[in-house]
């Protein structure tokens, strides 16, 4: 068959057999859409204007788009730029109703692996059922410990006043301050018949009982008064009780410093101040200070020891080691005694504890000066001296 140095025309008439020349190399001097059969592979290619050969079916990088692919193409994941199924690629939100098994394993977690609460916990009106019993100070206490808790104790509706003293039972009086109105309550617990104390309620004319059940145990609070402005009173009465009969006794248990105020003490309101008898005693908001202290008290009504010899009427005395002395120097001694009028010092040998005799001057009402003729080391000597 000839060589064509021309192009020619079919004329739109199919070629039959036509058949790519093959071989399992490279055709030499190729050119641009050469075609070729490559045996070693068993593909048909192409020569691209890049100058490379490619295979029929495959597709050059970036020119697949997603209108080239078709529907229910298998694509291997390998093949995709970015895994669709990992959870790192993922953005946006999912709706908890797409996954499958969400709420299953949300409620397979237990409450205390779930994070601290940052505000209150709303039950919405249901109960917290199967509570274990409370050990620490801050846990939640169940309805059989309230009651264990609060088994025999009764607790009253406050009272607006009480009173310190024995009281007619009638009228509008005031007590401890408080100027009563009709129906207010009142806790009567200092009657000469203690069999008068109780609650009452008060009137214009007599006083009646409150309908409040007494028992030991039973509890209320004062809201006003001069001293008794919000403490708490307990009956401390045993045994059954029958009003207007049964002598009923009440006890502070709150409130006002206690028991009310001891000795050397006042109650005002609730607080308990010191009483100074004089002012050798300093109250002050928040300490006592210690002032002079006279004589007749055990004190001395002085701030030095001087002052205080001299008020009581004693003399003082000084004793110490001598520091040491160069020949025929005066060298001065510190007695602090406050005074000239002191007694002729005496000298010892520590050593030997012998007496010995030293020149000695009175120099200030605090000091007296020695001098020996010999030397002296410091501490050989002693020296005693008394006002």
């Amino acid at each position: 068959m000839p060589n064509w140095y021309s192009q020619h025309r079919f004329n739109q008439i199919p070629p039959t057999g036509l058949v790519l020349p093959s071989s399992g190399a490279e055709p030499a001097a190729p050119v641009t859409f050469e075609l070729w059969g490559d045996t070693a592979s068993g593909r048909a290619k192409w020569r691209t204007s890049g100058g490379s050969w490619t295979a029929f079916d495959d597709v050059a990088d970036g020119a697949v788009t997603n209108a080239k692919i078709a529907a229910g193409a298998g694509i291997s994941l390998s093949k995709l730029a970015t895994d669709p199924l990992s959870r790192s690629n993922h953005t946006g939100t999912q709706p908890a109703s797409t996954i499958s098994d969400f709420q299953a394993q949300v409620r397979a977690n237990r409450l205390d692996q779930f994070a601290t609460p940052g505000a209150d916990l709303n039950a919405g009106g249901y109960r917290w059922i199967n509570v274990g019993a409370p050990q620490g100070p801050n846990d939640a206490a169940r309805l059989a410990d309230v009651q264990a808790a609060a088994a025999g104790i009764s607790v009253k509706p406050a009272v607006r006043a009480g009173t310190l003293a024995n009281v007619t039972l009638t009228g509008l009086q005031t007590i401890d301050g408080v100027t009563l109105q009709a129906g207010d309550r009142v806790l009567v617990k200092a009657q000469t018949n203690a069999a008068d104390n109780g609650l009452y309620t008060a009137a214009a004319g007599a006083w009646a009982r409150t309908t409040d059940q007494l028992a030991p145990n039973t509890f209320v609070f004062v809201s006003e008064g001069t001293t008794l402005a919000e403490t708490g009173w307990a009956i401390s009465t045993n045994g059954a009780i029958t009003p207007g009969t049964t002598p009923i006794s009440w006890a502070q248990f709150a409130g006002g410093g206690g028991g009310g105020a001891g000795a050397g003490l006042a109650q005002n309101g609730a607080n308990l101040d010191v009483v100074a008898a004089d002012t050798s005693i300093t109250v002050n908001p928040d300490s006592i200070t210690v002032g002079l202290v006279p004589i007749a008290k055990g004190g001395t009504g002085a701030t030095t020891a001087a002052a205080a010899r001299a008020a009581l009427g004693v003399g003082g005395s000084f004793a110490a080691a001598l520091p040491a002395l160069t020949p025929g120097v005066w060298a001065n001694v510190v007695h602090g005694l406050g005074t000239e009028d002191v007694t002729e010092p005496s000298f010892r040998d520590a050593t030997t504890k012998e007496h010995v005799r030293l020149d000695s001057k009175t120099i200030d009402a605090n000091t007296i000066a020695v001098r020996a003729d010999i030397a002296v080391a410091a501490g050989a000597v002693r020296m005693v001296v008394t006002s």
